[in-house]
Order: structure tokens, then sequence, then C-alpha cells
């Protein structure tokens, strides 16, 4: 490949339905093509007409494919950016595909998923792996697994935390107590070592740590509803210790989700508000990192390290192995 060569920007995400037609396509998919039952396409439709229609992801993701792309090229970087999400169009195999006929010889690829786990990071490096198999020629890549530890990434937690603090009322701000989430899996990925909840538990220590004397737990969110138990604790029961603490208001801020989507807007916003009000408790969020100039950067500090061969979390595909276990979240 001559150093000059355009390299593929492989951005992965969970993907969204794009309008309310497309909820059952969109569960069949995330269930391995087994149909969801009328109740689940009902209850996802009717969570999506109470934030107001589809989903933010998919254009948030763009906007951060486009500001990564941007930020790696303002330098000497030459990147040609492509979008894959793992459960809906454009997804990731397609992309990986399209990358190879557009005469793409090197890749990074990265998920706007901070955090490892055999369930989630590993299943999108499969579809990588997957469009690599069926591509019509060869394409390096290489695979970024996490970076839950990133300075800038924390930096830009810290950031958004910080601002939603300051925007408390001061008779409320003094002492509030934090909440970091992120999305639950079920407990046996426990069972193989999995990091996923080390890391998320040392992402919220960090970001802890960049405010003096600050009251902080953890609790996981968006438990799906399987013959598996899912991770905890559960936002509610976080809510109760808060409560049962002799606190009034409570702040929460997602280590896991880096766009506004449904769960966001519906889990904390509209689902967790209510838990919070009946706890005697006043809800506050911090936003989702989204285009944020710190998160972006972060981005491609990592991906610049990754190259450098300064980030010891990747993968190359194809040829190393994943090293996890890999198995569906629904069966």
């Amino acid at each position: 490949m001559a150093e000059n060569a355009v390299k593929g920007l492989l951005v992965m995400a969970y993907g969204t339905p794009e309008s309310l037609d497309d909820v059952r396509p969109y569960l069949t998919h995330i269930r391995h093509g087994n149909e969801p039952s009328h109740e689940a396409v009902k209850d996802l439709m009717e969570r999506y007409e109470l934030i107001g229609g589809p989903s933010p992801l998919y254009q948030t993701t763009v906007d951060q494919m486009k500001a990564l792309e941007g930020a790696l090229n303002a330098g000497d970087g030459s990147y040609r950016g492509y979008l894959g999400m793992k459960h809906w169009r454009p997804f990731v195999a397609d992309a990986v595909q399209r990358m190879a006929a557009d005469g793409i010889e090197r890749a990074v690829a990265i998920t706007l998923a901070p955090h490892y786990s055999t369930m989630s990071i590993a299943q999108y490096l499969n579809y990588v792996r997957q469009g690599l198999n069926d591509a019509e020629r060869p394409v390096e890549m290489l695979c970024i697994k996490s970076y839950h530890d990133e300075p800038l990434f924390i930096d830009a937690l810290a950031e958004k935390l910080g601002e939603a603090m300051n925007a408390v009322p001061p008779t409320q701000r003094d002492g509030l107590p934090v909440i970091f989430t992120a999305h639950s899996l079920p407990e046996k990925i426990l069972k193989e070592d999995d990091p996923y909840r080390e890391q998320l538990l040392e992402t919220s220590r960090l970001v802890g740590e960049r405010f003096d004397g600050l009251e902080w737990r953890f609790a996981f969110t968006s438990q799906g509803e399987t013959k598996d138990r899912w991770l905890g604790p559960t936002l509610a029961e976080a809510l109760d210790e808060v409560a049962a603490a002799g606190h009034d208001a409570v702040m929460c801020c997602t280590v896991g989700f880096v766009s506004e989507h449904l769960e966001t807007l519906y889990d904390f916003d509209i689902e967790g508000a209510e838990d919070a009000r009946q706890r005697g408790l006043a809800f506050y969020r911090a936003p989702a990192l989204g285009t944020s100039p710190k998160y972006i950067a972060a981005l491609a500090a990592v991906v610049r390290k990754a190259e450098a061969g300064q980030h010891e979390a990747v993968v190359r595909l194809p040829e190393e192995a994943l090293q996890a276990p890999t198995y569906p979240t629904y069966s």
C-alpha cells in the first residue's frame, strides 16, 4: 500500500429503525431472525412515539463519523469514513464490502461503545469478519476493542457531568449524588471473565475522581426480557438507595451510551424521571456525549494510538482470533 493511500475508517454503532414500520424487522434482526411477539413490537413502537418518533441515533452517528473523519484528516491523515450498524442499515458487513469495492486496502474500525464485551463488541467484530470474508478483495482491518480509560474520553464525560451539575439549583447541588449507568447484559458473561462490568466501573471511578467528594453509584439500565438474569442493580434499585440515604435529588450520567437515543430519552427522561418522582427525588441527567469536541478528540486519539501500536485493546482481522467467545443476547 502506498504511503499516502486513503485508509478506511469504519465507525460502528447499534442501529435504529428509520420509521415505526421498521420496528418489527429491526427486532427480528436483534433476535437473530426470530420473530418478536406482537406485544414486543407494540411496546417498542409506543416508546418511540413517546419520545416523538424515530430515535435520533442514526443522524447522531453519521455526525460523529463525519466529525471523526474530519479530525483525523485535519493534519496529515487521509481517511474515508464508512458507517456500519449492528442491527440496521447500513449493516457492518455491507460497509466492509463497500470499502473493499472502493479499493481500500487498509482500514481501522472503532465502535461507538467504549466498553468491551463478548455480547457487544465481539459481535460487531464478527460482522466485520463476515464482511471481510465476503469482500471482493482483501482489506487489512485494525479493530479497536475498547477505550474505556482513554483520558480524553474521561475528560469528555467529566465535562458533560460538570455542566449538568452546574445547571442544578444551588439548593440541591451540594452533595448531589450521581448514578453512572450503562446498558445491562445477561449475567452469564461473568462466567467467561468478560471485562464489561469492570471496565464500566473503572470509567465511573475515573470520572468520579474529577469531582471532590462526589458520592456515586453504578446502575444498569435497559435489561432485556429474556429467561436469563441480567446485570444489576437496576436504575430503580439505585434510586431506592439514594432516597433511603435521605437525598432529595439525584443526577444520572451514562458512561456507556455516547448518543441520545431510546435508552436515554425513554429509560431516563420518562421512566427514570417518574421512578425518581415516586421516591421524592428531583431528577437530573447529564446529556450523552454526541459530537462533543472532547469526545471526537478522544476517538481520534485512540485511532492514532492504535495505528502507532500504542493502544493494546486491538485485534487485526481477518488473521487474528477475537480472543473471546461470542454468543447471542437473544435466542
